[in-house]
């Protein structure tokens, strides 16, 4: 009886820590240290999924289902493997792949949990502290609301599924005044933190998540109660339509989904493989791309998931997760009742859903852990609402150890190989800018060594070589790159030109150059470094001259094409 008594006094705390490093140390993580300081976010995940699933193993827990969704969950992850195993570039794959295993355990573990309320207010108690940073941010001196998230739309991405929950919390009648009047604070207080990341596909994308749950409380209700929300909202909308419009027209993101639209055409069944739009993107993006201010030499997201998805997994990859979380909601909706307070949280759950839907229309959010991870919980805990089926005993214990095993060696490989050379990154970075380039270049080749794939720091090392005058080596690095882990990455080619250039050797200076024009044909240096080209070796005025044009109908000034022109026509060259 003490044995039985004690095993479950562990699995009450197991199930309380991987609730309080997922909800509320999840959410506040960072590690300064690190390049991307968020990245380490990913390792609560993991520690959630050992945690529980070391529960479900003293617990004897036997594996719940629903064969509905679970089908469909089964045929979505199996396309996923497939398409990484049938991706052009492997360690593309091999990343994205990473992320999505992570979803998968989280998934599973949270669809064999009940959701609690202690873990509902660790994840509220993280929110409030996460909004009063972001807060705090904008009024002090950084003016600039990240919080803990490293983007101010990442922080919106996560906030807005608290915000919902918590405002269809509210309409509980078992809870009391003082959590009542908790969760209005906690509201405020989030609100405020997102009107000031001024996201404005958060804002509008919390909002229609608030609708719906007012469509879904008032479902017995009137007219009006139903979809007053909706209605407002779509008042709104018509009322700002002419600034909608410019935004929409005028915002880069047209050209991002321009792009990744001719990307799909190419490919539209299949797609271009898990993991490797950012590789393959720049063939097809729209050259005027670069006259937006935005604009960036490395595209890694489409701005619109459902566009990405459907670029690397195909039609058939955005089918299968469009209809997994379809069918999941719309069980949901039929066993959700406004009774008890887990019930009222799940109808916040389904506007927490319509929300990042939304959002996700413009933002990157479901690209990020920190948004994905909370997503594919609450995906979890709602598969888990629906009627289960159960399995053997043997059976379940295979899959709780398999996650267990899996989860142990993914916390220890995300430390070693992605964590730590954001670490060493970061140093590189910093002793650039202190000018110490020895050091910076020790920092780079560390990263090259845990993780030979890391493109960014590469291209650093390539770089820091080139400007040191170690044009061999920098050569080198950037073939590297180029031949194999990620050809005409950022600027690249120009890089190599420049290298090339230095040496003396033009034919292949100008072959990169050209390369790189191809990609953007209005960088500005690249059109001039290809003018002195044809000048200097080639003395060809008149194609020089052709690029010269060039420059100054996007820069009349430009001091060096008016200095040629000036030197050209005091020799006679040109009139």
């Amino acid at each position: 009886m003490n044995n039985i008594k004690g095993r479950s006094e562990d699995v009450k705390a197991y199930c309380i820590a991987a609730g309080f490093i997922f909800l509320f140390i999840g959410p506040l993580l960072k590690y300064k240290p690190a390049y991307d300081y968020v990245i380490v976010k990913n390792i609560t995940g993991f520690l959630f999924c050992i945690l529980l699933s070391a529960a479900f193993i003293l617990k004897n827990k036997v594996f719940n289902f629903n064969r509905h969704s679970f089908r469909v969950f089964l045929l979505f992850a199996g396309w996923i493997l497939l398409s990484a195993l049938m991706a052009p570039v492997k360690h593309g794959a091999a990343k994205q792949l990473e992320e999505y295993l992570l979803y998968f355990m989280i998934f599973v573990c949270a669809m064999n949990s009940v959701i609690e309320k202690k873990w509902f207010y660790f994840w509220l108690g993280a929110g409030f502290i996460a909004s009063l940073l972001a807060i705090f941010q904008f009024f002090g001196e950084l003016k600039y609301p990240v919080s803990t998230f490293g983007n101010p739309n990442f922080f919106a991405g996560h906030i807005m599924m608290l915000i919902v929950i918590s405002f269809s919390a509210i309409f509980s009648e078992t809870i009391e005044k003082k959590e009542r009047a908790a969760f209005i604070v906690f509201l405020a207080a989030a609100f405020t933190a997102l009107i000031l990341v001024k996201s404005r596909a958060a804002i509008f994308a919390t909002f229609f998540g608030i609708s719906t749950v007012m469509l879904i409380v008032n479902s017995k209700g009137s007219f009006i109660k139903k979809w007053g929300f909706f209605i407002f909202l779509f008042a709104v909308a018509v009322f700002l339509f002419p600034t909608i419009h410019n935004w929409f027209t005028t915002n880069i993101r047209v050209y991002l989904w321009r792009g990744t639209l001719a990307m799909i055409k190419r490919n539209p069944v299949t797609g271009w493989g898990l993991g490797n739009f950012v590789f393959f993107y720049p063939y097809f993006r729209i050259k005027e791309y670069f006259l937006q201010a935005e604009s960036t030499p490395t595209t890694t997201h489409a701005h619109n998931e459902y566009l990405h998805i459907w670029s690397e997994t195909g039609i058939l990859g955005l089918f299968l997760f469009i209809a997994l979380l379809a069918v999941i909601v719309f069980l949901l909706r039929k066993s959700v009742k406004k009774d008890c307070f887990e019930n009222i949280v799940f109808i916040g759950v389904i506007g927490g859903f319509a929300a990042v839907l939304i959002d996700n229309i413009f933002s990157t959010n479901l690209r990020n852990p920190s948004t994905a991870m909370y997503f594919w919980f609450l995906m979890g805990l709602s598969a888990g609402k629906i009627k289960q089926q159960e399995t053997s005993l043997d059976v379940s214990k295979i899959l709780w150890y398999t996650i267990l095993l899996v989860s142990l060696v993914m916390c220890v490989f995300t430390s070693f190989y992605r964590v730590l050379p954001e670490v060493y990154l970061k140093r590189g970075i910093w002793a650039k800018d202190n000018g110490n380039a020895g050091e910076a270049i020790d920092n780079y080749l560390v990263v090259s060594s845990i993780n030979p794939y890391n493109y960014i720091s590469r291209y650093k090392l390539a770089y820091v070589y080139g400007e040191t005058g170690r044009l061999e080596e920098s050569k080198k690095v950037y073939l590297e790159i180029h031949n194999g882990i990620f050809p005409h990455f950022a600027k690249l080619d120009a890089n190599l030109g420049t290298v090339y250039l230095r040496q003396g050797a033009y034919t292949e200076a100008l072959r990169y150059y050209k390369w790189e024009e191809w990609f953007n044909p209005y960088d500005i240096d690249v059109l001039c470094s290809i003018a002195s080209i044809y000048f200097i070796y080639y003395d060809d005025v008149e194609k020089g001259m052709k690029y010269i044009n060039r420059v100054l109908v996007r820069d009349n000034a430009n001091v060096y094409a008016n200095n040629v022109i000036k030197m050209l026509k005091e020799e006679g060259k040109i009139k």
